[in-house]
């Protein structure tokens, strides 16, 4: 975790040149850091997020195309008895006439702050606000992902996920999501937004079904292991590799009856019904 100190992120901020980690204008009459002090919670200090990386605990984007950018910062509340989970929170600001009002604070309790950035997941042309803590390794983490719909933020959905990406689309970003199989084999989806809610999307899967099968190649080069074997077919089938995902699940089945792993047999005999069905 990259916490920083107020004294320290301004000087960050004074070198920084980067588009969204900008300092104040000069048309801005309090300073940022003042501004983010104001709005702090009790006991908690400035932190960056593990991703996307090189991120600030501050950024600024205007969500209502007024030609002010909203304030967006993450935080940290240290629980009082180590080393039980911390909380992990973010609030945007919004500028009204002279002065500046809270819009949204979400926290939640966790090990670690993921994930705070923006990416356009509905394709209206302004980007959501995600933000993601991670629970723990065998919980993994939770993606809140929010909407500026009149005038406010509005939480869209809500993401479990032990790895993700994201998979540039039509208008839209799609999210892939890498849950954990075993160890560190994961099963992957890929979802859009639909109007409505995140979706699995086929198109955005075979788009980025190379990425998964290279992460599985690597991985089987190290170690030829049947559950690196499941989670490539799984993909195979998802990205209509049927003749690749018909020869992964016979290395699988092999590997498990060398162990005699008659319960992965019969998971490996479940994903040949899957591929059968979808290839007719």
């Amino acid at each position: 975790m990259k916490k920083i100190m107020l004294p320290t992120l301004l000087l960050l901020f004074a070198f920084s040149f980067s588009p969204i980690f900008v300092h104040a204008n000069e048309d801005q009459k309090e300073d940022l850091m003042k501004i983010v002090s104001r709005f702090m919670p009790s006991n908690a200090s400035l932190i960056s997020p593990e991703n996307p990386s090189s991120t600030l605990p501050i950024q600024l984007y205007d969500f209502d195309h007024d030609g002010q950018k909203e304030i967006i910062f993450t935080f940290e509340i240290k629980a009082k008895d180590q080393p039980a989970p911390s909380q992990f929170g973010s609030i945007v600001l919004k500028k009204d006439n002279a002065d500046w009002r809270k819009v949204l604070e979400t926290k939640i309790q966790g090990v670690d702050l993921d994930f705070s950035g923006l990416e356009d997941i509905t394709g209206d042309g302004t980007k959501e606000y995600l933000f993601g803590v991670t629970i723990g390794a065998a919980a993994g983490s939770e993606l809140e992902v929010y909407q500026w719909v009149d005038n406010s933020f509005k939480k869209i959905a809500d993401v479990p996920y032990h790895k993700m990406d994201f998979v540039n689309g039509k208008q839209k970003v799609g999210i892939a999501v890498w849950q954990m199989y075993i160890g560190d084999s994961y099963l992957v989806d890929v979802l859009k937004w639909n109007g409505e809610k995140l979706v699995y999307n086929e198109e955005l899967y075979s788009k980025y079904y190379p990425i998964i099968e290279k992460f599985y190649k690597d991985k089987i080069s190290e170690m030829d292991a049947w559950f690196y074997w499941y989670c490539l077919a799984d993909a195979q089938i998802k990205a209509n590799k049927f003749e690749e995902a018909s020869k992964s699940i016979q290395k699988g089945i092999s590997l498990a009856k060398k162990s005699s792993m008659q319960e992965v047999v019969q998971d490996f005999n479940d994903l040949t019904e899957r591929l059968e069905n979808k290839r007719n």
